[in-house]
This record gives C-alpha cells, structure tokens and sequence, in this order.
C-alpha cells in the first residue's frame, strides 16, 4: 500500500476519509511530539530540575540514532522528495532488545505527532498517571489500557489512543492493540478510539485506525483560535497545557541563570494547521511576521521592548549536551510554576504520611557471583516490594490529584495570569539578553507558548543507498 501513498492529508486537524496519503513534516515537529508524549514523571524530577534535561535528552536521540532520511523518488510535487528511513544500525546492527524499546519510543511519539498534528487532539496524558473525564474507577485496576488519552481542541471529545511501533507492524499486534483500547463500560461516554500503528519496514509509515463511540460533537473554529480562547477560560485544559510542557519549564529553571536568553516571535502566529498539514509547530523561517519584528529590534532590547512592539517574548535557552533550544511564554512559564509548587506540595504530603519513603527506596543490590550467600542489607528491598511500592505511589499521586483538582487548577490559573503581566525579571531575577538562534546556526519553530529549535547541521542526515 504505500506505492499508493500519493494525496495529500485531506483535512487538517480533523479526521480524513479512509485513504492512503502521503504526509509530509519536519524533525522540530517530531521533536516536539518526543518531549511532550509519555508518562507524567514531573513529580518524581521536581526536586532535582535536572534531570528534565537528561529526560529530553533520552528522548531525543534515539531518534536521531536510528532514524535518517534520504532522497527518493515519491509521488510528491515534483516527483522528488525525502523519506524517513531506519538506519542500516537498526536494521543489522542493534539487539532484539534495543529494536523492541526504540519500537516503543518511535510508536508513541508518532502517535503524539499525528493525533496532534494531523487530527488536532489536545495534549494528551499517559493512561498510567491519570483517569479520563467521565471514566469509572474500574480504569485504574485494569491491567490492559490504551497508552494514552485526550480532549480534542475543537469538538472536546475524548480520544482513548493506543500506539503500536516496530521494525514490522504484523496483524497480531494490531489485534492486541485493538483490544486494549476496548474498554467497554469503563468509559460511558461518547469517545473516540485511536489505534496508532509506525512500522520501519522499509521506511517509516503509520497504519491509523478510528472508531467512533457514539456520536462527535460538532467542529468549531479553527485549533490555533481554539486553544487560544480555551487557554484563557478552561482551567483543565491549561492544566494538561502546563503538564505538558513542565519538561521544559524544569530544565530552565535549572539552568543557571546567565544562559538563559529571550527570544522576540510574532504575537500574530498563523494558523499552523491551514498553512502547513501536519504541523505542531510553525516553522519561524517562514513567518515573515517574526522577521519583521526582530528587524525592528536593536540588540540591547529586552522582553519589554518585544512586548511593546506587539511581539511574544519566549524565555529560551541551549540545552547542554544536545543540539536543541528549548522555551516558553510568560504566561506558560507562570502557569507551570504555579504548578510545579502543587506538585511540589502533594509530593511532600505524600512523603510525610506514606510509610516507606521514595528517597529511602535504594536500588536491588549489584548483581554478583552468588548472590543467595549475601545477607539483605539494611534499606535493601527486593524486586517485587519495590514494583509494589512505585504501583502505590501513581496510586496515590493519582488520588491525590483527583481530590485537590481545583487547587492544581487555582495554582496553574494564578501562575498563568501573573505571567501575562510581569517581567522575566520577576520570574527568574535577571534581564536576560536577546538573542536570534537563526543567526547561530538554528531552525526555528514556536507556537504562541512554547518554542523549539534544533541546530541546522545536526539534521544532516541524508545518506546514500546501504
């Protein structure tokens, strides 16, 4: 089927006719479905910031380890373009393991890039760190879940998502992942049910299959005006927002203070989803917006001065050890702060009361000659309590999280307000320097709140035939 792949994705944002279809996007897009998709480990990272940027870190190369691309001949345009391929590594080099995990890896940030980008879901949630709206307390005791969840940005119903990924997508993992996402009565509701399969034969692809449970709720306007106005009104939805995006709001706040820049985009980004088919992001080279208001710009102007000039002023930074810059609005910035400091107070609620704590959890003893000749030692816990232990922990987290809903709301609501009228000076005690990441060698892309750029000769990667 994929020599049939040849028209374009019909329907931005919203859910196409059965087809086959040739969709085209950029790695900063990928990226950004890499850093947002996965369990919510926020809690767990709060108290050492730095870790956010080892986290990025895991998830980004792996991608650039084992996936590169190359001119082909494809039915596009000109009859030329670009495909994504598995590296020869993958394919001959690697273990079943290392295939297995990238498998994983791959499937769900291909799942978060196409629900996202191609069909508009809202940010969505690991299965494993929450319960969906509407769903029954039988969700959290069942053992086969779909991996993920979320609100779609324009008609607000529920998506359940399940993603599949390896070097061959058979029928039988299809199956499996048919099941999971059949969760009966544990989701009364109307929802819809995603299956997201990305297979590397050959090159990479992805098998999307939709069932509708019930009747969708009615499209509105179009995601990018959405998510603007629910931002402002929707309490919940900034809340995933935030949770989202707490990766990165870690690794700044971890950074000392003098790396860290800002960085002038457009107030009046266009709508991603008209311009570009399966955009997460917009790629700032071509916004001449941008460019016209960083030429208005001296290079001594602050955050203020790109205010004043109608523009957006991102708090940014290099990431050390990769080749990614990284950041945030004001006013994401503040929301995420108001809520690391609820996370911050149920992690420590949670220590106080729980019986065992996170930090006394030492690691299973070394593996050595003979094990079964050496005495436990003090603090040490075998496999099985730990698993039981972490499993009570999400419980808890969870429990937690469902009870104080409208203190994590009230916090992210405050923190996003406040940002919309203070200075960078109030949030990290410094005036930080403009930068323009493009003159260094960067490709650009933001949203309204969030910003990403990867360095130019990072994504060189076109490689002649194995």
């Amino acid at each position: 089927m994929l020599s049939q792949a040849s028209q374009a994705w019909p329907t931005p944002a919203d859910m196409p006719p059965d087809g086959n279809y040739l969709v085209t996007t950029t790695w900063r897009d990928i990226l950004d479905a890499a850093v947002t998709v996965g369990r919510d480990i926020a809690p767990w990272i709060a108290a050492v910031p730095q870790l956010a940027r080892r986290e990025i870190l895991a998830r980004r190369y792996p991608l650039s380890a084992y996936l590169i691309r190359r001119q082909a001949v494809v039915p596009h345009q000109d009859g030329v373009g670009r495909e994504v391929v598995p590296s020869v590594v993958y394919t001959h080099g690697t273990e079943n393991s290392t295939r297995s995990a990238f498998g994983y890896h791959v499937g769900m940030t291909m799942a978060e890039w196409a629900c996202r980008g191609l069909m508009g879901l809202g940010p969505t949630t690991h299965a494993e760190s929450a319960i969906p709206p509407g769903a029954l307390t039988g969700w959290k005791h069942s053992k086969s879940l779909p991996d993920l969840f979320g609100t779609h940005s324009s008609t607000s119903d529920l998506w359940l998502v399940e993603a599949k990924g390896g070097r061959v997508l058979g029928s039988h993992s299809r199956r499996k992942g048919a099941r999971q996402l059949d969760v009966g009565s544990l989701v009364p509701g109307t929802h819809q049910k995603v299956l997201c399969g990305t297979s590397l034969q050959r090159r990479l692809f992805m098998m999307i299959d939709i069932e509708a449970d019930g009747s969708a709720a009615e499209k509105t306007d179009s995601p990018m005006q959405v998510d603007d106005e629910v931002l402002e009104h929707d309490d919940d939805a900034l809340v995933e927002l935030a949770r989202a995006r707490m990766l990165t709001y870690l690794a700044l706040v971890s950074l000392p203070r003098g790396s860290l820049t800002v960085t002038a985009v457009s107030d009046s980004l266009n709508d991603i989803a008209s311009r570009r088919t399966g955009g997460l992001v917009q790629l700032l080279e071509g916004d001449d917006t941008t460019s016209a208001l960083r030429r208005g710009l001296d290079h001594e102007a602050t955050g203020s001065d790109i205010v004043q000039q109608e523009g957006i002023d991102m708090l940014t930074a290099r990431l050390p050890g990769t080749d990614l810059m990284i950041g945030m609005s004001r006013r994401l910035f503040g929301a995420c702060r108001g809520l690391a400091g609820a996370e911050a107070a149920m992690v420590a609620e949670i220590e106080e009361t729980s019986g065992m704590r996170h930090s006394e959890l030492r690691t299973i003893r070394p593996l050595i000659e003979d094990v079964a000749t050496v005495p436990a030692l003090p603090g040490d816990v075998s496999e099985r309590r730990y698993e039981k232990h972490l499993s009570e922990r999400h419980e808890q987290v969870r429990g937690y999280r469902d009870r104080r809903r409208g203190d994590f709301r009230q916090a992210a609501r405050r923190g996003f307000t406040a940002g919309k009228t203070s200075s960078w000076e109030r949030f990290i005690e410094i005036t930080p320097q403009l930068t323009s990441p493009a003159e260094n060698g960067y490709l650009e892309a933001a949203t309204r709140d969030t910003y990403l750029a990867v360095e130019q000769e990072a994504l060189d990667l076109d490689t002649g035939a194995f």
